[in-house]
């Protein structure tokens, strides 16, 4: 079967009417509907989350208990295990042929061969590079195969899919909302996977690093042994940051913004205590509109964080 064409749209702009974000793992789909038109304030118009019972039509009864089911172009957002991102130098080459030329960069990086490989990348600005002389670009890899799988699995189910996202650009979506003029802004945020920490300056991602601590090892951590928990998160942000600021000289972080957490697990207060630079909540109320019926409590947006932030692309800088 041959790939579908939508593989080609990888972090393309959202329509003028918004975008319906969905991601499928484990036992549950999550779903964000919304919009961040250019000069307004982003919206949501919709976001939930639904179990799914094992069985083969599980995406579809999903689908319609959503009332997704043939009403809206979706986005799909892969989950951290059907994908590479990676920062590599880009070759010297003009902007128009960068991404053809990456496809030779390419076989230095993946472990599969490259006719299995669908990629795209993300472009970081050479004049803010500061100390960095090279010109670097993230560059994301999938495989064909895993990627025919996810689109094949949705549309059986009814819903068509336009798009594929991945989280680190759904969270600099949502940093790009709490970005202080010339200024770098680092996000950190854990799920039960893991921690996702990425900085964005500009509205552009220039760092994206995922650590092996997760809102689980907070959540099972005996109460004495939970700062052992905070001193794993604060040892790799500080070495993210010393790299980063070694990378990018240029480029000062001003504070870091932590996501939201379905309940408070006192690492923002740690943090404030040790890492020598303000750490502060995301409160997605604060900077989105919710449509009417919408309850964007903190349990809620840390659950579909990055399907809401998947929902931004239409206002951030669109590759």
């Amino acid at each position: 079967m041959a790939v579908p064409s939508v593989i080609r749209n990888w972090f393309r702009r959202a329509g003028a009417r918004g975008l319906t974000v969905l991601t499928a793992e484990d036992d549950r789909i999550r779903m964000a509907q919304g919009e961040a038109p250019a000069g307004s304030r982003p919206r949501v118009y919709a976001c939930s989350h639904a179990m799914l019972d094992g069985s083969k039509r599980a995406l579809a009864v999903a689908a319609r208990k959503l009332r997704l089911r043939g009403r809206h172009a979706c986005a799909i957002l892969l989950s951290p295990g059907d994908y590479q991102i990676q920062q590599v130098e880009a070759p010297d080459v003009p902007p128009a042929e960068l991404k053809a030329a990456m496809k030779w960069r390419l076989k230095e990086i993946i472990d599969y061969p490259l006719e299995q490989a669908h990629y795209d990348i993300l472009d970081l600005p050479a004049h803010d590079a500061g100390n960095a002389r090279a010109r670097f670009v993230y560059a994301v890899t999938a495989k064909h195969d895993v990627l025919r799988e996810h689109v094949q699995r949705f549309d059986d189910a009814g819903m068509g899919v336009s798009v594929i996202d991945v989280p680190e650009t759904a969270q600099r979506n949502i940093a790009a909302l709490y970005e202080q003029e010339n200024r770098g802004l680092g996000l950190l945020y854990l799920d039960d996977n893991g921690t996702l920490f990425t900085i964005s300056y500009r509205g552009e991602l220039y760092l994206a690093r995922r650590f092996d601590v997760s809102m689980k090892h907070l959540r099972d951590a005996k109460p004495e042994d939970r700062e052992d928990v905070f001193n794993r998160v604060l040892l790799e942000l500080q070495r993210t940051l010393d790299s980063f600021e070694r990378q990018f000289g240029s480029i000062g972080v001003s504070r870091i913004m932590a996501g939201p957490e379905p309940e408070d697990t006192g690492l923002i207060t740690f943090l404030n205590a040790y890492l020598g630079m303000p750490v502060r909540r995301v409160d997605l109320t604060a900077v989105i509109d919710a449509g009417e019926g919408v309850s964007l409590d903190m349990d809620t947006q840390w659950r579909l964080f990055h399907p809401i932030g998947a929902t931004l692309r239409n206002g951030a800088r669109a590759q």
